[in-house]
């Protein structure tokens, strides 16, 4: 285990970190400015969405859900609002039917709002908003893509159109939301799909096996997607939809994360590590995580990130060091994050 970490304040000024090494919970610390950060988790095993408060590490609010396994989530730009996809197995090779529903909630109130009904799609699970909050969730049994306009008051999805693959369980979204790219991991494909274009058929292109985690450039000029079964990552040209470049990766990449500066993050599952690339892809260094990592956020003012572990922990990464600073315990089953700014 890394030793404790030192307090550290944030480039925005507004949080000075003193988590815990270790499983143990983060001690407590002090907030600058009399404000801190808080990091939103979903904890996919306790059915709840919680808030943590990362100045000390406490957790100050959860929130319960409906249903088994509550999956991806979105936060609008005003941080009013969380949309949930309920996905209702465990992972994308568990059977069932799955969840059909997407939980809104309050996070002023840090309760359950509302709930928009989509069935009969299923096992929804990739879920984003573009830059106008308008909502688009990913109904994997179905592979159609649900469009909400207006997802604050909304009943039931706007539009659905098909992504032409199978099994889509994660996509990456245009800002404009014009455009998303849906990884298709039982098809091995990745499908362009223009939701307010339906006569448009989708744009297919094969990136290697099992394609999972994936992020666009800063840019939206190319599509980074990890390859689980294949070990690989493609660049993919996002208007020509054709590869410009695979390389190797250390295996069973799970999730992709870029940054704004065109620097890339990959969560290793088999190895619980990260690898930290530059914008040519080269990677500059590998962080030891000490369980394996199954998903990924950034700080949007720091250069830290956060890993949520399989063993009910979120590692915090200082990206410039690079190394594990400490850990932060959580619920059960840690996944999705956000970081709303204090």
């Amino acid at each position: 285990m890394p030793p404790a970490i030192d307090r550290r304040t944030c480039l925005s000024g507004l949080t000075a970190f003193a988590l815990a090494a270790g499983p143990a919970r983060a001690q407590t610390g002090q907030a600058q400015a009399g404000r801190s950060d808080t990091l939103l988790v979903m904890e996919k095993g306790d059915r709840s969405l919680s808030f943590y408060e990362l100045a000390s590490g406490r957790r100050t609010g959860r929130v319960e859900l409906p249903g088994e396994y509550p999956h991806e989530f979105a936060v609008d730009r005003a941080g009013t609002r969380a949309y949930v996809a309920h996905y209702g197995v465990k992972s994308s090779t568990t059977p069932g039917p799955g969840g059909d529903a997407v939980h809104v909630v309050d996070l002023g109130t840090r309760s359950l709002a509302r709930t928009l009904a989509c069935a009969p799609f299923r096992r929804l699970h990739g879920l984003r908003l573009d830059a106008g909050d308008r909502l688009f969730v990913l109904s994997e049994d179905r592979d159609v893509l649900l469009g909400f306009d207006a997802p604050e008051r909304a009943e039931r999805p706007d539009r659905a159109v098909g992504t032409g693959g199978i099994k889509g369980h994660l996509f990456a979204l245009s800002r404009d939301g014009e455009t998303a790219y849906v990884a298709n991991i039982l098809s091995n494909t990745v499908s362009r799909v223009r939701p307010f274009a339906p006569a448009e058929a989708p744009r297919i292109a094969a990136t290697g096996l099992w394609p999972e985690g994936n992020a666009l450039s800063p840019d939206e000029a190319t599509l980074y997607v990890a390859n689980r079964r294949s070990a690989t990552l493609t660049a993919l040209a996002t208007e020509a939809m054709t590869v410009t470049r695979t390389l190797p990766t250390r295996g069973d990449v799970v999730r992709v994360d870029c940054g704004p500066e065109g620097d890339v993050i990959l969560a290793n599952f088999a190895e619980m590590s990260l690898s930290l690339l530059d914008p040519a892809l080269k990677e500059r260094a590998v962080v030891k995580l000490g369980a394996a990592p199954v998903a990924l956020a950034r700080h949007p003012a720091s250069p830290l990130a956060f890993a949520a572990l399989e063993d009910d922990r979120i590692a915090v990464v200082d990206l410039e060091g690079p190394r594990v600073q400490g850990y932060l315990a959580t619920g059960r089953e840690p996944d999705v994050m956000v970081v709303l700014p204090g």
